[in-house]
């Protein structure tokens, strides 16, 4: 973000739930939809000329749908290890999310902030490339915010929402295609959740591009951060 800083207005928002957000109680309250919804909301309350929404993961899935749900509101989008929400997923490729009933399950808030936090380390590890090793502090940062019980409640309502109201919708008008807006998805060819191949399923549209990022795992901003600016800047230039 500060590298974008120099040359652009970078905005950071925090998911409902993450980082220093708003925790509210309720499976409800974390469907990516009301998310999405919500920063298109502050898109207008902060007077943003259709600004171009960057994401990973769940940020990403719901940049995709503030473009999906609200046309006219965003200039593009780059998504970072995400599949397209109006894409379906193979079934047998279904064992890749297979943490994610672990995660939003009957004891997932449990996890996300006791037993060592075993979860989120796990998911930590597996999900980078062989080489990458997080720093200690980095980490931390994101381990301490899971600490505090309302925040675990958080995260494990985004994976419960995910499975309880989103999954069973996926194909059937859960989401509209994008077609009018430049689309850039950015898959690290060593994520094993987000692989490229379910990534290239959003191909063939010519507003979508697909870029893969060789040598990362699933978390591309921490392992690969000049490289991802670098696309984000060629992305804007392009617009």
């Amino acid at each position: 973000m500060p590298a974008l800083a120099e040359t652009h207005h970078v905005i950071a928002l925090d998911l409902r739930g993450a980082g220093w957000s708003d925790v509210p109680e309720g499976t409800e309250a974390y469907d990516k939809r009301v998310i999405a919804d919500e920063v298109a909301r502050a898109i207008e309350v902060l007077g943003l000329d259709r600004p171009v929404l960057v994401g990973h993961d769940w940020g990403a899935w719901t940049s995709l749908l503030v473009a999906s749900r609200h046309q006219g509101v965003v200039r593009g989008v780059v998504a970072a290890a995400i599949v397209a929400p109006w894409e379906d997923v193979p079934w047998y490729q279904m064992w890749r999310f297979a943490y994610q009933p672990i995660a939003g399950g009957p004891g997932g808030a449990l996890l996300h902030r006791r037993a060592g936090q075993v979860l989120l380390k796990t998911i930590f590890r597996a999900g980078a490339s062989r080489r990458f090793r997080w720093e200690r502090g980095v980490r931390e940062e994101y381990l301490a915010r899971f600490r505090d019980p309302a925040r675990a409640r958080a995260g494990q309502s985004m994976y419960r929402a995910f499975l309880l109201k989103e999954i069973p919708q996926l194909g059937r008008g859960y989401a509209r295609r994008v077609d009018d807006v430049p689309l850039l998805f950015l898959p690290g060819t060593g994520d094993l959740v987000l692989a490229p191949a379910l990534v290239r399923r959003a191909e063939g549209p010519p507003n979508v591009t697909v870029t893969e990022i060789s040598g990362t795992g699933h978390w591309i901003p921490e392992e690969r951060p000049a490289e991802l600016v670098g696309h984000v800047r060629d992305f804007l230039r392009q617009l």
